[in-house]
């Protein structure tokens, strides 16, 4: 309508331009259809919906890797604009979202870390949080940290609420909680890793009550960098799969339960909702 355009007007003449297929944008939409397309699969609903959302999916732009190495924010490789920057919006394919990974994309995972080393540590305390939690899926417990540090020394007030443009702020509370669990506990590609990105500086510790995806609650106890216990209670009755090359065992009420190794670095074991399962390192 005309308003729309003249809103659209008053944008561009502010010396900013739309522009189509950013890679936020496509990353947001293909996870949005995905989630439409299982969920009316799950339902046994909406079969046309479910056809048409799938085949728009496949006209989405892809992701990008630029003249530089570093993943594409825009449709054209345009390259960086600024020495670095708060915003990290391209890598929503890595964090929140789940198609970027070290392990079945490694490519857009060295992108994506090219654009964590150009960003840098400067920004404000939600900004702090995504780049912690986008290093901890890059697995890089150093950098992860550092930003942590960064953020607690620079944007964060006594009361633990973060800062930003000089504002208190929630956001960056709530994103740092997230930040340090991905380093505790990752579960974004159908398994469990336990201290994907644990720092040097935390080589004892204990969390209570993590969940996870699939239906899991979890609690983990490490020392001297390794994990000593883990103890997942089931809610939904799921596979439960763990990332680990290690020999592992798991008992329930101290019942050994079978545990089948799916492929060098998989594991996995039935669960009963509302059971509980302690897994430990070894035979």
């Amino acid at each position: 309508n005309d308003k729309f355009f003249d809103e659209v007007t008053m944008f561009e003449s502010s010396g900013t331009s739309l522009v189509a297929g950013s890679t936020i944008d496509m990353e947001i939409l293909r996870d949005l259809f995905g989630y439409v397309a299982e969920a009316a699969a799950v339902l046994d609903v909406d079969h046309d919906l479910r056809a048409r959302v799938l085949q728009a999916r496949e006209r989405l732009a892809p992701l990008q890797v630029g003249k530089n190495g570093d993943l594409q924010e825009w449709l054209e490789d345009w390259g960086q604009r600024e020495k670095s920057h708060r915003h990290i919006s391209h890598l929503y394919g890595l964090f929140p979202g789940h198609r970027i990974s070290t392990l079945k994309t490694p490519a857009f995972a060295e992108a994506s870390r090219r654009v964590l080393e150009q960003r840098g540590l400067e920004g404000n305390g939600w900004a702090s949080a995504w780049k912690a939690a986008s290093w901890a899926r890059l697995e890089n417990s150093a950098e992860a940290l550092q930003n942590i540090v960064y953020a607690l020394t620079h944007y964060t007030t006594e009361s633990l609420l973060s800062i930003c443009s000089r504002k208190p702020q929630v956001d960056g509370a709530f994103g740092m909680t997230a930040a340090i669990a991905e380093m505790l506990l990752q579960s974004h590609e159908e398994a469990l890793a336990f201290l994907p990105a644990l720092p040097a500086a935390w080589p004892s510790g204990e969390v209570r009550g993590l969940r996870a995806r699939g239906g899991f609650e979890v609690s983990l106890r490490w020392s001297e960098g390794r994990i000593e216990r883990a103890e997942i209670a089931s809610t939904l009755g799921r596979m439960c799969r763990i990332r680990t090359t290690l020999p592992v065992t798991v008992r329930s009420a101290g019942v050994a339960v079978r545990v089948n190794r799916k492929a060098a670095d998989l594991v996995e074991f039935a669960t009963v909702p509302g059971v509980r399962y302690v897994v430990s390192p070894g035979r």
